[in-house]
């Protein structure tokens, strides 16, 4: 028993340090995300929804039975009971243009659909690229402000036995003491943020994950913008709108319909002399034009679905125009990052320099803890935004690559 529960803790602390790479991380979102299931669902269901209009003329073919009895007051001349069985046949020759606009709506609704679930797919992978590099920010962080805690209990420890020899003055050892305490706090929120990051990011994966691995995206090359699978769904959705606008004005255009039923007829209670010839069987056959002359509400529901196709014409012009900007912007992005990289790398070396001079001073005598805390602080500090830049020059290139509009799935191999 004791080597079995051995051998499975060994399997579990080996499994947690088994860091999750990103490659493995977009796989499982793409496999795993509910959403993007729920997303797929509907995608489906619009597909169903214009295989069921596909055929124009809307043809039915239905089979039924009837049964009618009458009691009291019947004539002579009148059947008691009557049974009949019927084979009915209806097909719309001419509705207006109703069902071909019906079934281009929602041929255009199906389209769209996929496009926004492969809009849906990008920005989730984007968020997902956004979370992993977030959270190693705070990983990395954590382990600055874990190493600056070592430098501060060990100069505590250090004063504080100088103290015991009456060599320094209280206010040192509770100025170390306080960077100690506050350095402490620190960890624990970032710690708290790593948390919080994970379990988003668990979220959206499908997957618990608890490690992150050291994966970089590719450098970015000269990209050129294209149109989102997002600007495709809005322009089939534009498409979609001027058919609503045909089927509702097909009510005031003329409507033909042809129907044919066939009818077997059984007869009970009645006078066989008076009513000797009935039908037994009959087949009656219908072509019917109608007009639609006056209505009071074809006008307003035509009025309201042009006003709706312009609302998303104007949505659409807005989405091609911050679509346009945000390319731009992260194009900019990535190249402010670069700079911001090169500036805080030469911050972090003279940070690291006047450190190691301030210390040698400072266990010297020649300056006081305060500048030395200072020194320390203004060393860690451009540590830990380093580090933050290098993961958002990450997600810059992220931004970049998504924002450019090709195929996610080109992106994900870039990966």
């Amino acid at each position: 028993m004791n080597i079995l529960f051995k051998g499975l803790s060994l399997a579990c602390i080996a499994l947690s340090l088994n860091a999750s790479t990103l490659k493995e991380i977009i796989q499982s979102t793409l496999q795993n995300n509910e959403n993007l299931k729920a997303q797929n669902l509907q995608t489906k269901a619009k597909q169903k929804t214009y295989q069921s209009v596909k055929n124009i003329y809307n043809p039915n073919l239905n089979v039924g039975a009837n049964y009618t009895r009458l009691d009291l007051d019947t004539r002579a001349v009148q059947v008691g009971t009557t049974a009949t069985a019927f084979l009915k046949l209806n097909i719309n020759l001419y509705d207006g243009g109703k069902n071909k606009a019906l079934k281009r709506q929602k041929f255009y609704e199906y389209e769209s659909s996929r496009y926004l679930n492969t809009n849906d797919k990008k920005q989730t992978l984007l968020n997902v690229v956004t979370l992993f590099f977030q959270a190693k920010t705070v990983i990395e962080n954590i382990k600055v402000f874990e190493e600056k805690s070592k430098l501060l209990k060990a100069e505590y420890e250090r004063v504080k036995d100088r103290y015991n020899l009456k060599m320094a003055t209280i206010d040192e050892v509770l100025k170390l003491q306080s960077e100690y305490e506050a350095n402490k706090y620190t960890i624990e929120e970032l710690k708290y943020q790593k948390t919080e990051l994970l379990k988003n990011l668990s979220l959206l994966t499908g997957e618990k994950i608890t490690n992150l691995d050291n994966s970089h995206l590719p450098e970015v090359k000269n990209l050129s913008y294209t149109q989102s699978s997002n600007i495709k769904a809005l322009e089939l959705s534009l498409k979609a709108t001027q058919e609503n606008i045909n089927i509702t004005s097909s009510i005031k255009k003329p409507q033909v319909k042809l129907e044919d039923s066939l009818n077997y007829f059984k007869y009970y209670n009645y006078n066989e002399k008076l009513l000797p010839d009935l039908p037994t069987k009959q087949n009656q056959f219908s072509l019917t034009l109608t007009y639609n002359l006056f209505d009071t509400s074809s006008k307003e529901k035509i009025e309201s679905a042009k006003l709706i196709k312009l609302a998303s014409a104007t949505k659409l012009s807005y989405a091609k125009k911050q679509e346009k900007m945000e390319f731009d912007l992260a194009k900019q992005k990535l190249k402010t990052q670069v700079l911001k990289l090169q500036s805080l790398k030469s911050a972090v070396e003279m940070g690291n320099s006047v450190y190691k001079i301030v210390k040698t001073k400072y266990n010297n005598g020649v300056v006081d803890n305060i500048t030395y805390l200072d020194a320390l602080n203004k060393k860690i500090y451009n540590e830990a935004l380093y580090r933050q830049a290098l993961n958002d020059y990450e997600i810059a290139k992220a931004n970049y690559y998504f924002k450019s509009g090709i195929d996610y799935k080109k992106v994900i191999k870039k990966f």
